[in-house]
């Protein structure tokens, strides 16, 4: 394969993982609303949701770093920071898979921020959860030493019939 066509490759690559990580920067807004609004059973809904888009993503590095790797070895670089020379050498698409990473990385932070905001919402609403689980465990024992259940006395059935 000629450094072109890797390049191309690499960026088909690239643009399809950027579209996937929209989606996910778009389930993680879901996800926060979820949270906030105390929307826990669409929130498993979401994760699955997520998880999906993150096998996708895996399956597309994988391709992603073969691909570099020729690229690499076809070129003789060792990483993407050399590639800037080479589209004075002729090989073209470098620029615009500089552009689509540094894209990629952007969403990668914004999303990594909403996660780390969503971890301390769930946190706060799991601690909640629990403090009105305990009440209700409280109430109960209360209710339970007020109201003492009646002594079930055994029935006897008496045969009259002799």
């Amino acid at each position: 394969m000629t450094p072109e066509e890797y390049v191309v490759r690499l960026l088909e690559a690239a643009n399809k993982k950027c579209a996937l990580l929209k989606d996910i920067l778009f389930i993680s807004q879901a996800q926060s609303r979820s949270i906030t609004e105390d929307g826990v059973e669409n929130l498993e809904k979401l994760i699955d949701e997520k998880q999906v888009k993150i096998d996708e993503i895996n399956k597309i590095d994988e391709g992603f770093a073969e691909d570099f790797n020729c690229l690499k070895q076809v070129l003789g670089v060792k990483s993407l920071a050399e590639l800037k020379d080479l589209k004075d050498r002729g090989v073209g698409g470098i620029k615009d898979l500089q552009d689509v990473i540094g894209e990629i990385m952007a969403l990668i932070r914004e999303i990594s921020e909403l996660e780390k905001s969503n971890s301390l919402k769930a946190k706060k609403l799991l601690e909640n959860l629990s403090t009105k689980v305990r009440q209700v465990n409280q109430g109960k024992q209360l209710n339970a030493a007020y109201m003492p259940s009646p002594v079930k006395l055994p029935s006897y059935f008496i045969d009259k019939k002799r």
